[in-house]
């Protein structure tokens, strides 16, 4: 059975309302004004995985979707801050659509959205990620104290991949932070690695760095004992899936090996258990199994993705060593775009 049969009920911001059992909900932000054709299926298999309700914010001309629990229209609620009119670290914002500019304004997005509807904390995930099973994660993430929490594949890095945020204040203070010093900042990733360093209300997720046991990266994480499980800023993902197709050749496999991964990948061995909605990984050089609370799909390959057979047969092949052909990337095909170079003229 594929992954995406759940359906679900799209509602506006007038009728939205928080989780009546008062579980943070799952909050997606989509601020572009056309929807990619892989979005509907991300959404579905994550409102199936998760084990929490799903929210997407996203403007009224990128229309209604209806793979999600709830849709808010971000013009029903959001005002463009005037810090965004400052350039960040001299970031092209006609960059892939402003691509860099629309990562940080998410921030924007989702403070104003906890201000608007009372929201104390929130799960926040990029789009392009793969949540299990977190129903269970937020009061553990809770007793650690309040702020935001991101996991980071370098020292001044940290990638939102999956956050959780149990305190507004925090995220005004790093808002604040950008708006004071938004040159020193060439994207998110950087504006978070900074709060990380800096700030007491940032708390580093465990990442597969909890594999190596002896080595330390140059941040203290939190206990994976404690939270039941560990976080893939990007390394994982990137390994089993590939990397997204703008940034590779014509013929994308999977085992990519991040610069910043945090462990020896090809130790690795993985295990999803699709109806637990559970995942987990096993370093056979330690004998370590964790569970894993998301993966990265950085390559985006979510209509091949909701077949677990598809699924399984990527992760069964890892497990042996053996590569994957992901995708035939035709833009990518120097033939292809010299054709339609000629045609355009």
């Amino acid at each position: 059975m594929p992954l995406t049969d759940a359906c679900a009920i799209v509602k506006d911001a007038s009728a939205f309302s928080l989780p009546s059992d008062k579980t943070p909900p799952l909050v997606f932000v989509w601020l572009g004004d056309k929807f990619p054709g892989w979005l509907s299926t991300a959404l579905a298999m994550n409102s199936k995985l998760c084990g929490i309700s799903c929210i997407l914010i996203s403007s009224k001309l990128a229309g209604r979707l209806p793979s999600v629990e709830q849709q808010i229209f971000i013009e029903d609620f959001y005002t463009p801050p005037r810090e965004l009119n400052v350039q960040m670290g001299n970031v092209s914002p006609k960059f892939r659509d402003g691509f860099w500019i629309k990562t940080t304004e998410r921030f924007f997005v989702l403070e104003q959205f906890m201000d608007k509807f009372s929201c104390p904390a929130l799960f926040h995930a990029e789009l392009d990620n793969l949540i299990f099973d977190v129903s269970s994660l937020a009061p553990k993430l809770d007793s650690f104290g309040k702020g935001v929490f991101c996991p980071r594949d370098a020292l001044d890095r940290g990638i939102a991949s999956l956050v959780y945020i149990n305190e507004v204040d925090a995220l005004r203070d790093m808002l604040l932070q950008l708006s004071q010093n938004s040159t020193l900042f060439a994207n998110d990733m950087v504006l978070l690695g900074h709060m990380l360093q800096y700030s007491t209300k940032f708390f580093s997720l465990p990442t597969e760095n909890a594999f190596n046991k002896g080595t330390c990266p140059g941040w203290s994480s939190l206990s994976v004992d404690k939270l039941g499980g560990i976080f893939d800023a990007a390394a994982l993902g990137q390994y089993l899936f590939g990397i997204d197709p703008k940034n590779s050749g014509v013929f994308l496999f999977n085992f990519f090996e991040n610069e910043n991964k945090g462990c020896n990948l090809s130790q690795l061995k993985f295990t999803p258990k699709f109806a637990d909605r559970k995942f987990s990984i096993t370093n056979r050089e330690h004998d370590l199994t964790f569970n894993v609370y998301n993966l990265h799909i950085h390559s985006k390959q979510f209509l091949q993705l909701q077949d677990p057979g598809r699924f399984n047969d990527v992760l069964k092949k890892a497990n042996m060593g053996e590569k994957s052909l992901i995708a035939i990337n035709i833009l990518q095909n120097r033939l292809f775009k010299s054709i339609q170079s000629r045609l355009m003229r």
